[in-house]
């Protein structure tokens, strides 16, 4: 089992995919820097296995996702294992397009330690917070290899820089640097090469020490509310309201700050 510096045990690890914990936060590494950590099929589906079962593990209250080495955080797809007569074509990415079009219910952050280019932009698309590293790049290159950013850039890209900024990057296909992606609103957080982990990690643990009921519905609530009638979408966050004021950590949060001590959270 390989086990990341300063992290606690791996709870898992196949080679490509290094998955370990810390404290209540599980961080998922793609490791093949050789190939700009560019996802295959079978990391592919590993990948969207390793997420389900994070945000399915009611130990783990958020998630990093990053690459191995400094040069990237994901450069997409594997182009070596595109072949337009394969059925296998596209299928490395398919979690990509998942985890953008149905988001889990446990926080995910982007922890962009290189380039972010193609699926990689759309895997860092597919999560709820960015911190970059200031020399990371980003781009949606495909329209220079006779594709489409179907994996969530085309449709998910303009909701967080516009649409203006996310036809220049669909159209031309070139990268922007990390402080004009700040800039645009595309990561929270740029953080000094070599700090891009433990900055998400302690971004991470902020979230994790909050009621985990309170998160998910939050997530859940600006998500859904986002293309609704601005009516509907009240109607729906004070149906989650109503949810979580019967809930026990409702009643757990106050009476710990009167009592002046950490909440222990039941998620009940």
């Amino acid at each position: 089992m390989h086990q990341l510096k300063g992290f606690g045990p791996a709870v898992g690890a196949d080679g490509e995919l290094l998955v370990s914990d810390h404290e209540h936060v599980r961080v998922l590494t793609i490791n093949r820097p050789h190939a700009l950590n560019a996802i295959t099929t079978v990391l592919g589906d590993r990948l969207g296995d390793a997420l389900s079962a994070a945000d399915a593990d009611p130990h783990v209250r958020a998630i990093v996702i990053t690459g191995s080495g400094e040069r990237a955080f994901c450069a997409g797809g594997d182009l070596k294992e595109i072949d337009a007569s394969s059925t296998r074509s596209g299928r490395g990415v398919r979690v990509v397009t998942r985890l953008v079009q149905q988001r889990i219910a446990t926080p995910v952050i982007a922890a962009v330690n290189g380039l972010a280019y193609g699926g990689g932009l759309e895997l860092m698309l597919g999560c709820d917070l960015v911190v970059s590293a200031s020399h990371a790049r980003f781009a949606l290159p495909e329209v220079k290899r006779g594709l489409l950013a179907s994996g969530g850039g085309l449709v998910r890209l303009q909701d967080v820089v516009g649409q203006r900024r996310a036809l220049q990057m669909l159209l031309t296909g070139e990268p922007i640097d990390a402080p004009t992606a700040h800039e645009w609103g595309l990561v929270n957080t740029l953080a000094p090469q070599g700090e891009v982990l433990a900055t998400a990690l302690r971004l991470a643990s902020i979230i994790a020490e909050n009621a985990p009921l309170s998160v998910r519905m939050s997530k859940a609530a600006v998500y859904e509310t986002a293309r609704l009638p601005e009516a509907e979408a009240w109607a729906l966050t004070a149906s989650y309201h109503a949810r979580l004021i019967k809930s026990d950590d409702a009643v757990e949060g106050p009476r710990a700050f009167a009592e002046k001590r950490p909440p222990r959270w039941s998620e009940r």
